[in-house]
């Protein structure tokens, strides 16, 4: 279907910077810069300058820099790892794949890990807590930490939709032993294709995890890392971040900001517009949280019929997800009832939200969706 306002318009959006990203295309190509050359350690550089860590290393994708972390810090067979079910699956395959068992809390209704479920949940065997920062909005972390503290368990973030995102003045991912990140094209910033990286300020982590993602090799092209590329002390795995893509995202983050401003616009005047209406919206707040709005979710007890209504009128909403994880199957992850997890998966609809995206655009959705309430008494 050819959409009358997209999720995302991916063309828009590369208009903007278009001579830089074909300039940097040419020149990595004539010079043959494809693999851990210097655009991924200035992408590393900057990203440690901006949220102000000490480490950063890029890998293929989030769910490889949430294994690759969850992998280095020893968690072993049967260890406990509480999360949430509202989540995209490479959140709790990350854990699996380290043969660790996912313990699942319940929600708030910011979407995020209830803190006050976390507690009643931690056995013998729990060895840490992975929140995740879902749609661009910042768990409350001041509680999560404490938990932890307390209990010495490690945290490690999920912020694969937040990058950019602060709580408490403090961004994302610096909270605990590591954060998680995605490069994916759908994320506030995003490559033209899969990547990830990971954030510490622990040294042992970041030189195990940096050797992990190239086969067990070490050496920085500057020469300032441990050891030459031929020692190779363990099995390691091809998870590296392409320079091309590196270059992309090194564009990109010149204007992240600027976009991230544009993204908390785009969501007030969807609030403003929506505010009579009988759906539960995002908050947007000025204090302890600063949003990225990777996405702007509303809720409705009209879900389905909403959805429908609005991809019928050429409008690429989107819900993100349907229905807990724990209700997959094949996935074995047992039976629960997280009652305000399944509540939120039947009322969720993500609409369009993106810097390029015109006014006109944003007035269409949001007769559209008062189109949609008019016809009903509520």
């Amino acid at each position: 279907m050819k959409w009358k306002v997209p999720y995302i318009n991916f063309g828009r959006q590369f208009k903007k910077q278009e001579k830089l990203h074909l300039n940097k295309f040419k020149d990595i190509m004539n010079r043959g810069d494809f693999v851990l050359r210097g655009e991924v350690e200035k992408f590393e550089k900057t990203v440690s300058k901006y949220l102000g860590v000490k480490y950063v290393v890029s890998v293929n994708s989030c769910t490889d820099a949430i294994l690759l972390t969850l992998g280095s810090l020893g968690f072993k067979r049967g260890s406990e790892i509480i999360s949430v079910a509202h989540t995209y699956v490479a959140t709790l395959s990350a854990i699996r794949h380290v043969a660790a068992k996912p313990v699942l809390a319940d929600i708030s209704n910011d979407f995020n890990i209830s803190p006050s479920s976390i507690e009643k949940l931690i056995t013998k065997k729990t060895k840490a807590i992975l929140p995740v920062h879902l749609y661009g909005h910042s768990c409350d972390m001041s509680p999560i930490m404490k938990i932890a503290k307390k209990y010495n368990l490690q945290v490690i973030e999920d912020g694969a939709q937040s990058f950019g995102a602060k709580y408490k003045g403090k961004f994302v991912g610096t909270f605990g032993k590591a954060g998680c990140f995605s490069l994916h094209p759908l994320k506030s910033l995003g490559a033209a294709g899969d990547g990830g990286f990971i954030v510490t300020n622990d040294k042992k982590l970041y030189e195990k995890i940096f050797r992990l993602r190239n086969h067990g090799q070490g050496k920085r092209k500057n020469g300032k890392f441990l050891k030459s590329r031929y020692d190779i002390d363990f099995f390691g795995f091809c998870s590296r971040l392409d320079n091309l893509q590196a270059a992309i995202v090194n564009n990109k983050i010149s204007i992240l900001e600027p976009n991230i401003k544009k993204r908390n616009l785009i969501a007030k005047k969807y609030n403003k517009e929506f505010n009579e209406l009988p759906i539960i919206l995002p908050k947007i707040f000025t204090k302890e949280y600063r949003d990225v709005f990777n996405s702007y979710v509303i809720r409705t007890k009209y879900q389905n019929q909403l959805f429908k209504f609005l991809r019928k009128n050429k409008i690429e909403a989107l819900i993100n997800w349907p229905k807990p994880l724990y209700k997959h199957k094949g996935l074995r992850l047992g039976k629960h009832y997280l009652r305000n997890t399944e509540k939120i998966c039947k009322e969720i609809i993500s609409l369009p939200i993106f810097p390029e995206i015109k006014e006109s655009e944003i007035k269409f959705i949001t007769n559209t969706v008062k189109k949609f309430f008019k016809k009903r008494r509520y």
